[in-house]
């Protein structure tokens, strides 16, 4: 069941999985820095440990770049992440701030967190510039659940969203969150690439769990078990690209509406160009990329 339906879940998706999987949400990474060394980490060289931001794929330096970025793409949401978004605070504040002005209070924002020491003033700042869910990455560091308390005083959607490491005891993981006041669980495949297998240096025995994942009849348990304790979704690797990340490239297509050109089933699309036909992605940063 797992293979064929890519996800798995146990109660209503929050508004922030709903617009994610049919590609209508934005990334943006407002920071590369992060306090934390997650061995399974998966920021590219380009961003880890530097202060850069990405609307997408698109590097940007200001709100009015970000706006016009999640315009052109269609988004009707954003989902902040880093890095370690909680360490520039107040950019965040200023970034929610903006979209939510620009585009109006229902493109829907949420945001990732590692971070253990959410103050109250600084969570009212996310909170009045009009932050709608954040997602804790409880097993980050210690005392995130300490940040989710703090968030949880506040009148918006709190969660955990963590990998499905092997070994973890996410029932163990549901329970914490919930005593913590988290109100839905996020389980997100492990996934592997050059940049967390090498840059890192894992142990050795962390280097072997990075070439195994949880076996799919291993994850419809766990979600079994954990629906008791919260709402949980699991979003698969195979989820993200062939149905999220091709939304994106149709709602892209249809927002950018380039020139004689004609979309394809898996999100590209067809133009003549100088007597040629070229494959291209209608996407900032993905140019063509196939002549035919």
């Amino acid at each position: 069941m797992l293979e064929k339906n890519l996800n798995v879940s146990s109660g209503a998706l929050v508004d922030g999985c709903t617009l994610c999987l049919v590609g209508r949400k934005m990334t943006l990474f407002i920071t590369g820095i992060c306090p934390n060394s997650c061995y399974y980490c998966p920021v590219s060289s380009e961003r880890m440990g530097r202060d850069v931001m990405f609307a997408n794929e698109r590097r940007i330096t200001s709100v009015e770049e970000a706006v016009e970025e999640a315009r052109e793409s269609g988004a009707m949401g954003t989902a902040v992440t880093g890095g370690e978004p909680l360490v520039v605070v107040d950019r965040v504040a200023k970034y929610v701030a903006g979209l939510k002005r620009a585009l109006g209070d229902s493109h829907h924002i949420h945001l990732y967190s590692g971070f253990p020491s959410l103050t109250r003033e600084n969570a009212r700042k996310l909170y009045e510039a009009g932050l709608d869910e954040l997602r804790f990455h409880i097993i980050a560091t210690d005392g995130v659940e300490n940040s989710i308390r703090v968030a949880s005083e506040f009148d918006w959607r709190v969660g955990v969203e963590i990998p499905a490491l092997p070994g973890l005891d996410f029932v163990e993981v549901a329970r914490r969150a919930r005593e913590a006041g988290a109100q839905f669980m996020v389980l997100d495949e492990y996934e592997v690439n050059e940049e967390n297998f090498f840059a890192r240096a894992p142990k050795a025995n962390q280097r072997s769990e990075a070439l195994v994942s949880v076996p799919p009849a291993k994850i419809l348990e766990e979600v079994s078990r954990i629906r008791g304790i919260l709402p949980v979704h699991y979003c698969t690797v195979k989820s993200k690209y062939l149905i999220q990340y091709r939304n994106r490239l149709v709602a892209s297509f249809y927002s950018r509406r380039p020139s004689g050109a004609v979309l394809l089933d898996d999100g590209s699309a067809l133009r003549r160009a100088r007597g040629r036909i070229v494959r291209f992605v209608p996407v900032h940063g993905e140019p063509v990329y196939e002549e035919l």
